[in-house]
């Protein structure tokens, strides 16, 4: 990360500051020259100031000030995380904003710590600063305010837990600085269910486990890992057989050695290769098992020459070679058959082929050769999902070529996409909205299956709690915008050397210190277990309205338990009143930077932290997952 120094041309006129209408949480006081504050390393400093309680993973916040800034003294607002941590400074004619990470012996040592600023910006300003606002929100980003005037902003992306003050001034003379931290309050939010408006029935949610990084576990890794799965109700097993690799008589499909690699930076590769226990145990589980080829193996595959407009993939290149719809169809059949004897039944559902292009007349005739050769085969229950698109937008195009090819569309069960387009808008997910009420539209009835969710653009790699939240706004836009019926998180384990990998693409990696035992990765396996450990198979959502914007929401029911969840984006806790007919709650669970889907009996009063996602419910997910 490169430190980016921001310094404003022109000076800001404050406005008065208003009456606060808030209470005062805590006082301050500082003199420059009073006693040195007492404690090690800091001989002749001035006293500071904590503020004990924890900050959420939103929040604003506001100093009051009883007067100016003293001249040659300077009010530091110090904010910190566990990496790293925001400075905001007020002098009395400038504001300066400062985020610096300290988690790393890399980072450039100043002092006795590892220490990097990455980003700095000020603003002069005339007037009197009686009010200093900070508000970290969902767009990942700070904002610093003067007197309710906006003057500073920057993007944020790692967590803030704590916050204290510093006062510098010059020791030999009488500065004082007083004020006091106003506190903050929750309102009322009011979220009407109607149970009588059903939605989409859910088939689950998951992953793709690489198979390679699940064979380096121990067993008691093992163990543990079909425990985690259960936990979190991740039962659907998105799998990527053996690809490029593979021989004609699929005899390793199995194979470990012979896995196609996926390629990370400078981890240790992860590939596509099958493992029929594994598919067995997921469905002794409650599971169900997707299958979807990537790169076909060249005896699939042959030249091809576009008659009139080229087919152009992803990355701006046009097709010239195309899959042979009859030997993939033997492929899908043969696997199908291998799955029914070692695992006890064949792939629930047929994915067509994962993020390869293919022209549109190749789709339609192997969507159709596939599911003759399955209904031949008396595979007939097994479903076919369209072909994988990395990008909503791409999926949504090769939905409206597949209209062009009636037989096929007909033969088609579930639209499908990857959604690494979201990352365009994951500051302002809002702006995703018209997308996936356009793939929605499309669809035209359709089940729609969200087939794999991470984050790959290096912008955003960072494991905090925050940037998972983001991610957790796709999946409630998915359920409610997108009716989708399968939520699948891109790896469900991955094997990784660098971290950040790890954090952002898989819900889990081995832990090799502790005896290769599975470990969240980050904060992600969380935010999507406030949306799966709830939500069942076979339940239905059902109508939820709330006034608040900032407040979405998403329930279900099957007839016999409900589930209500609830994303607080604001920086405002919400007390909250649910209206749901015939109701009534037993469980609620909280999500946050500081619970893990932690799950207690209903408080008299419900009220939803900044940042934080609760589910409630008439039913325990820690029981069922025992």
């Amino acid at each position: 990360m490169v430190c980016c120094v921001a310094h404003a041309q022109k000076t800001v006129t404050l406005p008065e500051a208003k009456a606060a209408t808030q209470s005062v949480a805590q006082r301050f006081e500082f003199v420059s020259d009073g006693p040195v504050g007492p404690g090690w390393a800091r001989p002749d400093a001035i006293a500071r100031v904590y503020f004990k309680s924890e900050l959420p993973a939103l929040f604003s916040r506001t100093l009051q000030l009883d007067g100016d800034v003293p001249e040659r003294s300077k009010l530091s607002w110090i904010f910190t995380g566990p990496r790293a941590g925001l400075t905001v400074e007020l002098t009395s004619s400038k504001v300066r904003l400062v985020e610096r990470f300290y988690d790393s012996t890399a980072l450039d040592g100043g002092g006795n710590y590892p220490d990097k600023t990455v980003r700095e910006e000020e603003q002069q300003y005339v007037g009197h600063a009686r009010e200093l606002t900070v508000v970290v929100d969902a767009h990942l980003a700070v904002t610093v305010l003067l007197n309710g005037e906006r003057v500073l902003v920057a993007p944020l992306l790692f967590d803030l837990t704590r916050q204290q003050l510093m006062f510098s001034g010059p020791r030999d003379e009488h500065l004082t600085l007083a004020g006091g931290l106003l506190a903050e309050a929750a309102q009322d939010a009011t979220v009407t269910v109607d149970a009588a408006k059903v939605h989409q029935s859910m088939l689950g949610f998951g992953g793709s486990p690489s198979v390679p990084a699940y064979a380096e576990l121990s067993d008691e890794g093992k163990r543990m890992y079909w425990q985690m799965l259960k936990r979190y109700n991740l039962l659907v097993d998105r799998e990527y057989p053996m690809g490029s690799q593979l021989k004609q008589d699929l005899s390793n499909v199995e194979d470990l050695k012979d896995a196609t690699p996926h390629y990370y930076g400078d981890n240790f590769p992860n590939g596509e290769v099958s493992d029929f226990d594994y598919s067995r145990r997921t469905r002794e589980l409650g599971g169900v098992v997707l299958y979807e080829m990537w790169a076909l193996p060249e005896w699939a595959i042959q030249a091809y020459t576009a008659e009139g407009k080229p087919a152009i993939d992803a990355w701006g290149k046009p097709v010239k070679r195309a899959a042979k719809p009859d030997v993939y169809a033997r492929i899908v059949v043969e696997f199908c058959r291998r799955a029914k004897e070692r695992s006890g039944a064949a792939p629930e559902i047929i994915g067509i082929q994962n993020e390869v292009e293919q022209p549109p007349e190749v789709f339609a005739a192997m969507t159709t050769t596939v599911r003759k050769a399955l209904d031949a085969a008396g595979f007939q229950s097994t479903k076919i999902q369209m072909a994988d698109a990395p990008y909503s937008w791409i999926a949504i195009r090769r939905i409206e070529d597949a209209k062009r090819f009636a037989e096929a569309w007909r033969a088609t069960d579930f639209t499908a996409a990857h959604q690494y387009d979201y990352q365009e808008f994951l500051a302002n997910p809002d702006m995703y909205d018209a997308r996936l009420r356009a793939l929605h539209e499309v669809s035209a009835g359709k089940p729609f299956l969200a087939t794999e969710i991470c984050l790959n653009d290096g912008a955003y790699q960072e494991p905090s709690y925050r940037v998972a939240l983001q991610v957790g706004q796709l999946y409630q836009k998915d359920l409610t915008e997108a009716d989708a019926e399968m939520l699948l998180y891109c790896w469900l384990l991955l094997d990784v050397e660098q971290p950040s990998f790890g954090a952002s693409r898989s819900l889990m990696v081995p832990d090799r210190t502790k005896g290769w035992v599975p470990v969240a990765s980050s904060f992600q396996l969380r935010v999507l277990g406030a949306f799966s450990r709830h939500v069942l198979k076979g339940m239905r959502r059902v109508e939820t309205q709330t006034a608040n914007g900032d407040l979405l929401t998403a329930g279900f029911t099957d007839g016999k338990r409900d589930s209500l969840i609830l994303l607080n984006r604001s920086t405002i806790a919400q007390r909250l009143r649910v209206d749901w007919s015939g109701v009534r709650w037993t469980r609620m669970e909280r999500t946050s930077f500081y619970d893990e889907n932690t799950e207690t009996a209903v408080p008299i009063e419900i009220v939803v932290q900044p940042g934080e996602i609760m589910t409630l419910a008439d039913f325990s997910a820690d029981e069922g997952a025992k």
